[in-house]
């Protein structure tokens, strides 16, 4: 059990220096294309740094790693002061949202030996995830008009499908791909489009990202389903 253990821990350290390299990697050649590119009139600290700790919480996502929550929140406040800098009032308010939501999913996946197994969306939930997510939508696009919001309407369905999407990551559901891979589209021309290169460029990564996401969930579903699992936690026995 202590060799396992050990095994984890190293297993997890690892993945978290891996995750700061190919943050600093990707907010590098996103920045360097950018300013070829000529999309980076001047160096925005804040915008990188949002980047940067975006990148590394999406890599440890992908594994798995419960450390992706804490790195996330720090992520989301920088972002909620970029977003509020340029007028984009839907997702500032979103990443002020995504903060407990981020301590939810913290105590929701309990510790790394304790993994919850990935498993798919019931069918008789999903009018329901549409329906609450169509009316966020709405609500969100006519408050952020109101106030003046830079593209309130797309502004607003990254709002409403990032949420959607987060619920379904931290209770780990495969289709939570799905819903990020919208929200990625939706993403690039929204940012772009306001002024924010790094950004709009990383979430072209991300739309990649969630084709790779969904295959390395798959394959940990199918592996999870030819395992016994704990009759009280529904955790795989050997996890």
């Amino acid at each position: 059990m202590k060799k396992l253990l050990t095994t984890s821990r190293v297993s997890n350290t690892r993945d978290i220096a891996e995750s700061v390299f190919i943050g600093v990697i990707l907010t590098a050649l996103s920045y360097v294309v950018g300013l070829n590119a000529g999309w980076v009139s001047s160096l925005n600290l804040l915008e990188i740094f949002a980047v940067f700790t975006s990148y590394s919480s999406t890599y440890l996502c992908v594994k798995e790693r419960r450390a992706n929550y804490p790195i996330g929140a720090i992520s989301t406040a920088a972002y909620m002061l970029l977003f509020l800098q340029n007028g984009l009032l839907a997702s500032a308010i979103l990443n002020a949202y995504l903060t407990p939501t981020l301590i939810y999913g913290w105590i929701r996946w309990r510790k790394d030996k304790q993994t919850r197994p990935v498993t798919h969306v019931q069918l008789q939930w999903i009018p329901v995830y549409l329906a609450v997510a169509g009316v966020g939508y709405a609500g969100a696009a006519l408050i952020s008009q109101q106030f003046g919001g830079t593209m309130a309407w797309t502004d607003s369905m990254i709002l409403a499908a990032t949420i959607l999407a987060q619920f379904l990551l931290d209770n780990k559901k495969l289709e939570n791909w799905v819903v990020w891979a919208v929200v990625n589209v939706f993403a690039i021309y929204t940012y772009a489009t306001t002024g924010l290169p790094l950004v709009a460029f990383q979430y072209v990564f991300f739309l990649l990202n969630t084709v790779y996401g969904f295959m390395m969930w798959q394959r940990s579903k199918k592996i999870t389903d030819t395992l016994p699992t704990h009759a009280d936690t529904g955790v795989p026995m050997e996890a």
